[in-house]
């Protein structure tokens, strides 16, 4: 589905006008507050995401894969292009490298930016052209970036149809699923037994996480120095830990990181908790997908991931 874009992505951020179309994508008064552009290679990789940020400001963001953090080359080389560091927030995903412009501001400056964009994926960030995908979607869900939808990774649209049989798959399928799934809505994937996996989304740009299987003892939770179980092990090893969700009910979770780069090593880590939770393959999870509210739940999901529903 990639091949063959190696002298063209660029070409098609770039567009052929005065200003690059990677700088429009998110102009004009009628795009919503918070649609966002993810552009780069899929799952827990180096990226730039672009957000609307009410009428007037677009901000474009430089995330780092996570536990790889940017080279003091790299962020030098970005302050030359005119990106600016800004410290945020202990998430697991940190946005740290900026760029923030009106988006009716003069065609100069634009362009500027808009170069810039190109150039720090091309040149500093190193991101492979064949790698390169276009990601869109808002607090309603995904949308197609139009000019760059050749470049969409939606599960569909390279290929992946029909039921998911593979684990690898299912890890591919799912970081698109839960990097564009609408604000307020939650994925819940029940392996054998009483195990799940969920993940719900904030209206404050987070997700929740959470999986359960063997019963935690609220009263004497496992730590990594004692884990209790290999089960336990495994989910230490894999970046969840045990918290208590309710007077005498715990479960394990990943905290609540921002989602707005991306799912990032979510997926990674959901398909490793169903497996080791007991789940041998994907054919015997089922998935729950709905929005609280009356708003319409995003039943696109269920093809998207390809597994039973619930």
């Amino acid at each position: 589905m990639l091949g063959g874009m190696e002298s063209t992505v660029w070409d098609a951020l770039l567009g052929r006008g005065e200003v690059p179309l990677v700088a429009d994508l998110l102009g004009g008064e009628y795009v919503e507050d918070w649609n966002r552009v993810r552009i780069g290679a899929p799952e827990n990789s180096v990226s730039v995401t672009m957000t609307r940020r009410g009428e007037r400001h677009v901000m474009a963001q430089v995330f780092a894969a996570d536990g790889i953090p940017l080279t003091a080359g790299q962020e030098r080389d970005l302050a030359e292009l005119g990106w600016e560091c800004r410290k945020t927030g202990t998430s697991p995903v940190q946005p740290t490298w900026c760029l923030e412009w009106r988006w009716y501001t003069d065609a100069p400056l634009r362009a500027q930016y808009g170069r810039a964009i190109v150039a720090s994926l091309r040149d500093v960030l190193a991101v492979p052209a064949e790698q390169v995908t276009v990601r869109g979607w808002g607090d309603d869900g995904p949308f197609r970036v139009h000019g760059l939808e050749r470049f969409d990774d939606r599960p569909s649209a390279r290929g992946a149809v029909g039921p998911c049989t593979a684990w690898d798959d299912l890890q591919v399928r799912l970081d698109w699923v839960l990097g564009t799934l609408p604000t307020d809505a939650a994925v819940v994937m029940n392996g054998p037994g009483d195990s799940v996996v969920q993940f719900m989304t904030t209206l404050d740009g987070t997700i929740r996480t959470a999986a359960s299987g063997e019963r935690l003892d609220p009263g004497n939770l496992p730590t990594p120095d004692a884990p209790g179980s290999e089960q336990s092990r495994r989910m230490f090893a894999n970046g969840w830990r045990p918290d208590i969700a309710a007077p005498h009910f715990a479960e394990w979770t990943l905290g609540e990181p921002v989602v707005y780069a991306g799912a990032g090593p979510l997926s990674r880590k959901a398909v490793t908790a169903l497996r080791t939770l007991g789940a041998e393959r994907p054919d015997e999870v089922t998935v729950d997908i709905f929005r609280n509210g009356s708003r319409p739940d995003p039943t696109y999901a269920f093809s998207e991931l390809g597994l039973t529903p619930r």
